[in-house]
């Protein structure tokens, strides 16, 4: 499964277009937005990680950490205009250029990458805190994805 992720990362990190926005937060929020899609889709996440719902949103350290580890990607530390800490990440330019993702799952990444690309930081997050996980579910607490997609489509096939 971590390679299936680490494919996934490193394939945001090459196909979306503004590579300085590509922070720990939002890169990690996008993994979670690619793991809900995927539990809509095909009824399981991508990942085997349980999202927790903490006071940064959707989060969990694991994919971050495994970046950092990765000999393909680079974790550049930097400023946010308001002067705090950010660390981006991007492919090393020795990065051995093989991205191996389903046709399936490239579909899933795509749409996340077309739906967060054109949204400023605050206009990306207030998306990840309107899914429906993030909204029926209490803070500090654990989102079990694939029974959220459950509860969602079947409100969705009520109406």
């Amino acid at each position: 499964m971590e390679s299936v992720i680490l494919n996934v990362i490193k394939y945001i990190l090459s196909a979306y277009p503004y590579k300085d926005e590509l922070s720990a937060s939002r890169l990690t929020k996008m993994l979670y937005l690619t793991d809900w899609k995927n539990a809509i889709e095909h009824d399981t996440q991508l990942s085997q990680t349980v999202w927790h719902f903490n006071h940064y949103g959707p989060y969990v350290d694991d994919f971050v950490d495994m970046a950092r580890k990765d000999k393909d990607i680079n974790v550049v530390n930097t400023k946010t205009m308001f002067g705090g800490n950010k660390q981006l990440f991007k492919l090393s330019d020795k990065n051995s250029g093989k991205i191996v993702l389903s046709d399936e799952l490239k579909v899933i990444v795509d749409f996340v990458i077309n739906a967060t690309k054109d949204k400023n930081y605050d206009d990306f997050i207030k998306l990840v805190y309107s899914t429906y996980p993030v909204i029926s579910s209490s803070k500090y607490s654990n989102l079990d994805l694939v029974s959220k997609a459950r509860e969602y489509k079947s409100q969705l096939n009520a109406r």
